[in-house]
């Protein structure tokens, strides 16, 4: 006699999550880095790397993987703190916020979330016959 054993059938349900799709932008990070390296006062090794910590801050502000992430360089690029890494090498603050933002990298956080579907697996807790439980500790 042959024995059929029916596969587990797995119970998923679908929800709804929101997910932030922004747009791809519209100059790359190395243009955008080549025109604040030909804007700055002096060309020296230290003004590129200002320029390249400012350029890496723009490119953060797309991060889709890490919200902490786009939310601190945001806050960075468009708050207070960037003045003071734009008087280092010369570049005006307005310039860099302009740059970023016709390159595409400045995307607007409310008009770019997408509702997409993800299925999410229904499974029940099963508890682990095998090991032994823990007695409680009593102190006296």
């Amino acid at each position: 006699m042959k024995s059929t054993s029916k596969p587990r059938k797995s119970i998923t349900r679908k929800e709804w999550v929101k997910h932030w799709c922004p747009p791809r932008p519209l100059a790359g990070l190395e243009a955008v880095e080549k025109i604040m390296n030909r804007h700055v006062q002096v060309t020296c090794p230290e003004s590129r790397l200002v320029v390249a910590v400012i350029a890496l801050a723009i490119q953060d502000c797309l991060d889709r993987s890490d919200s902490k992430q786009r939310h601190e360089a945001r806050r960075f690029i468009l708050g207070p703190g960037l003045q003071h890494w734009c008087d280092l090498v010369g570049l005006h603050v307005d310039f860099v916020r302009a740059i970023a933002r016709k390159a595409g990298y400045l995307a607007s956080e409310e008009h770019h979330w997408q509702r997409v579907s993800s299925k999410a697996l229904l499974t029940k807790p099963v508890a682990n016959a095998s090991k032994p439980s823990i007695p409680p500790i009593i102190c006296y």
